[in-house]
């Protein structure tokens, strides 16, 4: 696809409505995605750990580095999603293979996939939305 210099003013409408709906989607499937994470390390986990907070602590620290610029719907916050998503991914695939932790990496899998389809297309539609009006 070549790159695009300027948008129509009924295109740069249509990308901003797009951006407006794709955001809180992004927002929730992220606090979904910590949730599960939190409830995992907290709650089902079978394995006994002296600190659990510290464990989840370095769990969702990079979902909550990049929480801030997905609150404040910026182009550079969604493509940080983006990058960060894919470890989650790795991780949920891996905990997938696992007997006793299925459940749990089938869900991680699942809602880190979705959320880099949603923050790949929200910061597509984003910068979209910012290119200049076509005379």
């Amino acid at each position: 696809m070549a790159k695009r210099e300027h948008i129509t003013s009924s295109e740069r409408k249509a990308f901003q409505a797009l951006c407006k709906q794709t955001k809180p989607l992004m927002i929730l499937n992220l606090c979904a995605l910590i949730l599960t994470i939190a409830t995992w390390h907290l709650a089902l986990q079978k394995i006994e750990l002296s600190s659990p907070w510290l464990v989840l602590s370095v769990a969702t620290l990079p979902l909550l580095l990049v929480l801030p610029g997905a609150i404040s719907g910026s182009y550079r916050g969604a493509i940080w999603t983006c990058f960060v998503t894919l470890i989650y991914f790795v991780a949920g695939v891996l905990n997938w293979t696992q007997i006793h932790a299925w459940p749990y990496g089938m869900s991680e899998t699942l809602l880190s996939v979705i959320l880099f389809i949603i923050a790949l297309m929200y910061a597509r539609w984003k910068g979209l939305s910012e290119l200049p009006i076509k005379n």
